[in-house]
């Protein structure tokens, strides 16, 4: 795996998300409480863009069928609605991060 940097500390306040690039992966970048995780950008489900959706707490909702993540291990905490169905999702790919004086890194 490679550390590479993907955004500086002050770019992503607590309880907000970014979407960043590394090594042609396309990731979502997350503050919690000062602690930053990073999962696939991509909704396993449909493919929706993560980013787009709502950050609670520790979980992202995908804002196409309200499907949600764990954004510190990338495991689907919540299924996706289809209108009555509730549809069993894959877990998200989660990726490593570190923090190197105010430089956020991601291993890829």
């Amino acid at each position: 795996m490679t550390d590479l940097a993907v955004a500086k500390t002050g770019d992503i306040a607590p309880g907000t998300m970014k979407a960043v690039d590394a090594g042609g992966k396309q990731i979502l970048l997350a503050n919690v409480g000062g602690s930053f995780f990073a999962i696939q950008r991509k909704c396993p489900h449909m493919g929706f863009n993560l980013c787009k959706g709502k950050l609670h707490a520790h979980v992202v909702t995908c804002p196409l069928h309200r499907a949600g993540f764990d954004v510190r291990d990338g495991a689907a905490v919540d299924p996706a609605n289809l209108l009555i169905v509730k549809i069993k999702t894959k877990n998200a790919e989660a990726f490593p991060v570190k923090i190197e004086g105010e430089q956020v890194f991601v291993s890829v």
